[in-house]
């Protein structure tokens, strides 16, 4: 049941409301979202295998951006964006969360979008011509972990919110379960060289959030989304010349 609840909130899978749903049942999912993305990097990573057998490996690649994006409601990249829209147009911290909590998005967001995207595409390619493909299902997952790490390390910027829920009901065993779980799978599906990768993706990801921290004085559920897609697209610049190494 918890893994519903995972795959609800991190997807698009139209999974319905539990009348007997409690805040710890949910909070406790977490557990699973490092599952969530193992299964999502599953799904892109035999897009991968199919496409390429009818297009080329940019083109292949695009499909699976496109999948990546669309299987996740877009949801992470809209915390990229309005991250970027706060940090880059507000000067204080009371400014930079003011201009997160609005959906339109602004210059900061969309040149971030665009940029970010550009590169996730091209290093999605150059995995793929690498014969590293299989990259696409730590990268998710290390991401999702990724997230459950900054939760823990780092406080919330506002007094109610995903951060606050999660630190008063989660518990250590989820990040510890989730790190332990991550790291097995790089290793399982892309050896020495995938579990380097995800480790030092990990590392910077937190470098980042601890930086974002100082600037917001805490963080956000767009923060943890901005985490998880930063952290995946650490993985993918990472793996191809780490692996010439391995």
């Amino acid at each position: 049941m918890k893994l519903l609840y995972a795959l609800r909130f991190l997807t698009i899978i139209p999974i319905p409301y539990r009348e007997d749903e409690n805040l710890e049942a949910v909070a406790a999912s977490a557990l699973y979202y490092p599952l969530v993305g193992t299964l999502i990097g599953a799904l892109l990573f035999a897009m991968a295998k199919g496409a390429s057998l009818l297009w080329s490996q940019e083109t292949a690649s695009a499909l699976v951006l496109l999948i990546w994006t669309l299987v996740t409601g877009g949801l992470h990249l809209d915390g990229l964006s309005d991250l970027a829209d706060g940090i880059g147009g507000g000067k204080t911290k009371e400014e930079k969360l003011a201009i997160m909590k609005d959906s339109r998005v602004g210059a900061f967001g969309a040149i971030t979008l665009m940029l970010f995207l550009l590169t996730k595409w091209r290093m999605t390619a150059e995995s793929m011509e690498a014969g590293l493909a299989t990259v696409l299902v730590a990268a998710p997952t290390a991401g999702r972990w990724a997230t459950l790490l900054a939760i823990r390390l780092f406080p919330a910027a506002r007094r109610e919110g995903m951060g606050q829920f999660f630190k008063r009901y989660g518990k250590l065993r989820e990040v510890v379960i989730g790190g332990v779980f991550a790291i097995l799978v790089a290793l399982l599906v892309s050896g020495p060289a995938g579990l380097i990768a995800v480790i030092l993706a990990v590392v910077l990801t937190m470098l980042a959030a601890a930086w974002v921290s100082s600037q917001l004085e805490g963080l956000t559920g767009d923060v943890y989304g901005a985490v998880i897609e930063f952290c995946e697209l650490c993985v993918l610049i990472l793996i191809v010349p780490i692996s010439k190494f391995f």
